[in-house]
Order: structure tokens, then C-alpha cells, then sequence
């Protein structure tokens, strides 16, 4: 990360607020502003999901989504142990209709038992039924510690610490503009311009409109061979330090974070 002793972050949903968490984590004298254009936190795809906690049964054995599902899980659950929020692990079943599916269940059970999915395991149909009643098919593969929390209120947390350790976080404050002021970064909205040294847009489904609010401008060289400042960023955040010109895009996915 640069040297930079303030960072403005871009939307408030969880990317954004677990973002600007660990900004105040690792840069305990910084000043952590957080940007958020509707009237609370976790406004848009935060607060409009399912809720669940997924235990890791579909992705590739050894790979990064694996490990980062498994690990994130836990944190998670340490998280909402930790600040008395709502986790229910309620359980989860994938069910098999007929043959064809039963062998593609056998291949995702292959997956969850290689990725450490805890009491994991293939059941009947008179066993499905004691699980689910609503649910019926040849097989299913039940996973009793998968679980479903509440991620708005999960992002409300983080961004309770963000002002704890000293941060902002500024609702109803729509980002018009981004652009770079030599040393600093402005950051404009409705109510002026502000200066930053360093910015991360987390704005989810926003992110093409944030984008589009940005000057486009070519990278200098010695910005192309810094993408190793961003490692500590989630890939669904967009990075620019002030020394450089352009988005600093780490992965292709925006999601989740509004």
C-alpha cells in the first residue's frame, strides 16, 4: 500500500465497510472515509441475497475459491460469536432427481469431502425426508453446518468498528467524480471536493458508474508493475493510489458489495 496517511472507500455495502475495517486495521493513524450514496449500509445486493454462508461443497479441490470459502466460513461465525449477531446453521441439502443427477451429486460430495466440509455426507431418500420434508428425491447430499446470516447486519458491524477506530462513514453521499490532484486523489459529491491519498471503489453494481466518473487517462509505467500493492484488497474492489492514473482492478467480478 502507499505511504498514504488517508483512504476514501466508495460504497458502504460489505466489501466496502470490510475494506475500509482493515484499512484502520493495518493503518491505525490513517484517516478511513467511507462514501455511500443511499441512506444506510448494505442498500443493494448485500441486503437482497439469500443470506447464506456457503460451506465450500462446489469449487475445485485446492483452488482459491476452496480455500477462501473454507476460510471465510469461519471468520464469519467468529464475527457474529463475537458481536452477538444472528448464525444459523441450519443446514443445507443438494438433492438428486434421477440417475443422471445422482452422478453429478457424487462428483460435487467428492469436492466438499476434498475441501474439509464438515459432517458432510450422502443420504437416502427416507433420511432426505427426515431432514426435509419438503424436499424429495433419489439422493441428496446434506451439509448440516452450512448457514444463512443476516449480511446487512454484518456490514453494520464492520462499519461500527470503522468509527471506532476513528473513521467516517458519510450516508447520502453520492461520489460525482474521482480524479487525481498530483499527490492526492480528489474525491467530489454534492457537498465539494475532498482530498485523499489513496482511493478503493467497492461499488458493487455501481462500479461502471463509478468508472465512468473517472478521467480516463492513460498509465504511467511504474504504475503497471504495482499490482502487488492491491494484494491485501478483496477482488471485487477497484484500486487507485494517487501516484497512478488509472483503475487498479484486481479479478473481474463486482459483486456483493452494495
Amino acid at each position: 500500500m502507499p505511504g498514504s496517511q488517508s483512504f476514501a472507500v466508495v460504497g458502504a455495502g460489505i466489501i466496502g465497510a470490510a475494506v475500509a475495517r482493515e484499512l484502520t486495521r493495518r493503518h491505525p493513524d490513517a484517516a478511513v472515509t467511507v462514501f455511500e450514496k443511499e441512506g444506510r449500509a448494505a442498500a443493494h445486493q448485500t441486503g437482497h441475497n439469500s443470506g447464506v454462508v456457503h460451506a465450500g461443497l462446489y469449487y475445485e479441490p485446492g483452488g482459491l475459491k476452496a480455500r477462501l470459502c473454507r476460510r471465510g466460513a469461519g471468520l464469519i461465525r467468529e464475527l457474529c460469536e463475537e458481536r452477538g449477531l444472528p448464525y444459523e446453521a441450519c443446514g443445507k441439502v443438494v438433492v438428486a432427481l434421477d440417475a443422471a443427477e445422482e452422478g453429478r451429486l457424487e462428483g460435487i460430495f467428492g469436492r466438499a469431502v476434498a475441501n474439509g466440509v464438515p459432517g458432510v455426507r450422502m443420504v437416502g431418500p427416507q433420511e432426505l425426508a427426515e431432514i426435509e420434508p419438503n424436499a424429495v428425491g433419489r439422493r441428496a447430499l446434506y451439509s448440516p453446518e452450512t448457514a444463512i446470516v443476516d449480511y446487512a447486519r454484518v456490514t453494520e458491524a464492520l462499519l461500527e468498528d470503522v468509527v471506532a477506530a476513528g473513521g467516517a462513514v458519510r450516508f447520502g453521499a453520492e461520489v460525482l467524480r474521482v480524479a487525481d490532484a498530483g499527490a492526492a486523489a480528489e474525491v467530489e459529491t454534492a457537498g465539494g471536493l475532498e482530498r485523499f491519498g489513496a482511493v478503493v471503489a467497492c461499488a458493487g453494481l455501481q462500479s461502471d458508474r463509478v468508472a465512468g466518473a473517472r478521467a480516463r487517462i492513460r498509465t504511467p509505467p511504474s504504475c503497471r508493475s504495482s499490482a502487488s500493492t492491491t494484494s491485501s484488497i478483496p477482488p471485487t474492489a477497484t484500486w487507485w493510489p494517487a501516484s497512478c492514473t488509472r483503475f487498479r482492478t484486481r479479478g473481474t467480478r463486482f459483486s456483493g458489495s452494495t
